[in-house]
């Protein structure tokens, strides 16, 4: 899903006494986290490009325990929208297999503000409880393990009047033409149809028939298998896919529509794209998606041959200011629709979407940078494709942001701030950046195309773990570090970095840097040397807080650029390199002991001690030090003896005539 209009910002604040009093303790300790601090809470703001933020309150999803005894097989979903009363009927039958017997009932997910007219299996008139958002139906007789079951739910009501902004009715057009649309993801499907609401139960086959008014046309996924017209002035329109499908992905697009076709052909196939236009932007709709065959074209060269090559892919407009990536029929934003292919980007976003996301979908959605990071660094790809490498550098630069809250796995995936924020995006397509980087154009190509490929992924589901198993194969490497740091942990690292060149020929260049970060990141760092004659890239490791390396040229360098080509998500200052560099400490606060890292430019006598809050000192020691790094050791003990209690510390260290102070704090 992308999002486009005019940018958002969100905060969720839920202040506590004790949440308030960590954050300026924090603040005491940690430089630079003053910021952090006056805004702990301010952690899930979201600041996405082009946001358009949907503004749900998710509530808290934990799946019944009944829903992981079976398994769905086909949904079939019969409809009959009326928009002038705002009313769906529906019949959905279910079909499925019980996975985990013996079972006596099947729960299914179907929001509170549907009503439900009755529930039958075959003949047999099935009973049934509600229970919030949950259907509660009674089977009748015990299923055991590998047992099927069919049953069918009939129900009514106004799917808009549910909280998950799932459904829509509204208008468009000088005469007000109706425009009906369903937007899910993450959990509103069964706000306006009842059905196991989980996207790792993928059905194996969705029918739809949808009953609409004269005049106007039912879009949805799949194959367009008849069109009927109906004695009651209505016309059905019975939609069909056979590819395993979530119930988030399957969607209804219902307007006046025009439709007009095109297609993409390769080796000897051809896949029809199908769109559904309003007839206002029929002829800007024909200039922004005359793109799309050449995208399919380029992201199966990149990704492997379109998932859903049996079926379509096509476009249904609606009116929103993004774009969902619907299987086989992605939604796009009317406001898109310019003529002008400004939004290329979104089109394909949603059109990688199809690959990651559609074929391979989160099986959580705590890993639903998966879909939306991979479809975000889609976009770079495609400009790589029309404008060569700098274009590509360039996009990723724009996908650039000073601060990604929280960690690209979202710990709290029923936040919907979370779910669709920067971080995920932004900071997922980086992720994936950096990763091209640590491995190698065509090492990292070939991880995605086997990703894509995978049997044991193809039309199901992942983890973050599956996509680095698939990594370390093609790779030969243990990448648990990159994911790890990248995937699981905050932030970025903060380098700071000094240099200087000596000698008559040979020249040696000595490069010192520094990580201002309390847990250091390990990432390969290219640095590219220049000078009259020269220009030479070399690549270090880099992985500890101060670190140096030396580098030597037949000609004096004039200049040192760091990361060049910005192959890591960082923030970089230059510094000199006669400072004196104290780190803070780390850990923060600590139990068994911590440590502080010291630089030295020259020789100089040096004196440490530490303060409680009585000012009383607790620990001393003083020696004479070479230039170069010092790391300054203390255990939480008097003097190397008995432990001293826990609480606030005072550090102070005397050297080359500077004096300086650390705050840290000691928890037994």
């Amino acid at each position: 899903m992308n999002h486009s209009g005019s940018r958002a910002f969100m905060c969720i604040m839920h202040h506590r006494c004790l949440m308030l009093s960590i954050a300026w303790l924090i603040a005491l300790i940690v430089p630079g986290n003053s910021q952090q601090a006056n805004g702990i809470q301010d952690q899930i703001r979201i600041f996405e490009k082009d946001a358009f933020l949907r503004r749900v309150a998710f509530p808290h999803r934990t799946a019944p325990s009944n829903q992981s005894s079976y398994d769905v097989t086909s949904y079939r979903l019969r409809l009959t929208v009326d928009p002038g009363i705002k009313r769906l009927h529906g019949l959905v039958t279910v079909d499925g297999v019980v996975t985990s017997g013996p079972i006596l009932q099947i729960e299914l997910d179907l929001g509170g503000h549907m009503s439900v007219d009755s529930i039958r299996l075959g003949n047999t008139k099935l009973e049934f409880t509600r229970s919030g958002d949950l259907l509660l139906i009674d089977l009748p007789e015990i299923y055991a393990t590998g047992s099927p079951f069919s049953f069918s739910v009939a129900y009514y009501g106004n799917p808009a009047d549910g909280p998950y902004d799932a459904f829509g009715w509204d208008v468009h057009g000088p005469n007000g033409q109706p425009i009906i649309w369903t937007l899910s993801e993450p959990f509103g499907a069964s706000s306006w149809w009842p059905c196991k609401d989980n996207p790792a139960d993928k059905a194996d086959s969705v029918r739809l028939e949808i009953t609409v008014p004269k005049g106007l046309i039912a879009a949805s996924n799949g194959l367009l298998i008849d069109t009927l017209s109906n004695p009651d002035n209505t016309t059905t329109y019975i939609w069909v896919t056979k590819y395993p499908i979530s119930t988030y992905l399957i969607s209804l697009a219902i307007s006046d529509y025009i439709r007009f076709d095109d297609t993409y052909s390769s080796g000897g196939t051809d896949l029809p794209l199908t769109y559904f236009v309003y007839p206002e932007l029929y002829l800007d709709a024909l200039q922004d998606f005359g793109v799309t065959a050449e995208m399919i074209g380029f992201f199966s060269t990149v990704f492997g041959v379109y998932p859903f090559i049996s079926e379509k892919y096509g476009m249904a407009v609606f009116p929103w200011g993004g774009a969902m990536e619907h299987q086989t029929l992605t939604s796009y934003g009317a406001v898109l629709v310019r003529g002008d292919n400004r939004y290329d980007y979104i089109n394909a976003h949603e059109l990688a979407h199809q690959w990651f996301g559609d074929l391979i979908t989160m099986r959580f959605w705590s890993h639903i940078w998966l879909n939306e990071g991979f479809a975000s660094y889609a976009e770079a790809l495609w400009f790589e494709h029309l404008g060569g490498k700098q274009a590509y550098l360039n996009y990723m630069q724009s996908q650039y942001r000073p601060y990604f809250p929280g960690s690209l796995f979202v710990t709290d995936s029923t936040n919907s701030s979370a779910l669709f924020s920067s971080t995920v995006y932004d900071k997922g397509a980086w992720v994936l950046h950096m990763l091209r980087g640590v491995l190698g154009d065509s090492v990292f190509s070939a991880c995605l195309r086997d990703y894509a490929a995978d049997p044991g992924l193809r039309y199901g589901n992942a983890v973050t773990e599956d996509f680095q198993a698939v990594c370390e194969t093609v790779s030969g490497q243990d990448l648990s570090w990159f994911f790890d740091q990248w995937v699981y942990r905050e932030g970025r690292p903060d380098y700071s970095w000094s240099w200087n060149s000596s000698g008559d020929g040979p020249y040696h260049t000595d490069l010192t840097i520094r990580q201002n970060t309390a847990d250091p990141y390990r990432m390969p760092i290219q640095i590219r040397l220049q000078g009259p004659g020269i220009d030479t890239l070399f690549t270090v490791w880099n992985s500890m807080r101060l670190q140096s390396y030396s580098f030597e040229t037949a000609v004096k360098p004039t200049a040192l650029l760091f990361d060049p080509e910005n192959w890591i998500l960082k923030h970089i200052e230059t510094s000199d390199i006669e400072e004196v560099f104290v780190s803070y400490n780390y850990p923060n606060p600590f139990n068994e002991g911590t440590e502080i890292d010291l630089y030295l430019p020259a020789v100089s006598d040096m004196d440490f001690e530490v303060f409680n809050v009585l000012g009383q000192i607790v620990y001393r020691s003083a020696g004479h030090l070479e230039a170069g790094y010092h790391p300054i050791h203390w255990d939480g003990r008097y003097q190397s003896t008995q432990p001293v209690a826990s609480g606030l510390y005072l550090a102070r260290i005397k050297v080359l005539g500077k004096v300086i102070h650390r705050k840290m704090i000691l928890i037994r």
